[in-house]
């Protein structure tokens, strides 16, 4: 796991701005189990498109895309159909605990909800963001191929790096932190799956009640990888 800052300099005056969010990098090396991934949900389109519209969510896209139902389903209900959907989810799990550890930062029992995007030659995702209240967690993005000339862009306060869309391509970044996708302008579908993370922790933090959400870090699991 890599890690990259998108970081204020020091502030000169009490009401100077001040940030420092992390974004981190992984990369998934089993090439053969995401081709079957992505040949398997663009298989789905048609399917998940039957379900109500949930919004654009400022990504500028319409009714006809699949990010538009968002929260309407859970990618990983599906891995009984497409079984290497679990060893990807117990990989980008142990990215999560990767990050947590690099950035030293205080692990919690964590719900996410996982939908995915498809971009045509001539379509994008504008900027926007997922996670900006007071309780905003984590949200991730992973890339399905190395998609030529493609990258994503993150941005705070003006602040921006930008990140090629490779193969297998993993990165955790702050909800808060906006971001977008240029022009795409290859001739085959560009497919990425989109996540966000919630710290589950109720009555005081959970999800909302319309968007499908799933365990995703439990206390087992937290007292597997951070006990001792």
């Amino acid at each position: 796991m890599e890690i990259t800052r998108l970081k204020s300099q020091q502030p000169l005056s009490p009401y100077a701005a001040s940030w420092d969010a992390a974004i981190g990098f992984a990369q998934w090396d089993q090439e053969d189990k995401i081709d079957t991934i992505r040949q398997f949900l663009l298989s789905k389109e048609e399917e998940i498109l039957k379900l109500p519209y949930q919004g654009q969510g400022r990504t500028g896209l319409d009714e006809n895309a699949v990010t538009t139902r968002y929260g309407r389903y859970h990618i990983f209900d599906f891995a009984k159909e497409c079984p290497e959907l679990n060893d990807l989810q117990d990989w980008i799990r142990g990215m999560w605990a990767e990050f947590i550890i690099a950035d030293n930062t205080q692990p919690y029992e964590v719900q996410f909800t996982c939908w995915y995007n498809i971009l045509r030659k001539g379509e994008k995702i504008d900027i926007h963001r997922h996670q900006a209240g007071d309780r905003g967690y984590l949200s991730a993005n992973l890339h399905l191929d190395n998609y030529k000339n493609s990258k994503t862009v993150y941005e705070h306060m003006e602040m921006a790096m930008s990140l090629p869309n490779v193969k297998g391509g993993l990165t955790y970044f702050p909800g808060y932190v906006e971001h977008y996708v240029p022009v795409w302008e290859g001739d085959e579908p560009r497919v990425s799956l989109a996540m966000d993370l919630y710290i589950w922790m109720p009555p005081y933090y959970g999800v909302q009640d319309h968007l499908e959400h799933r365990k995703f870090i439990d206390s087992a699991y937290l007292q597997k990888i951070f006990s001792g």
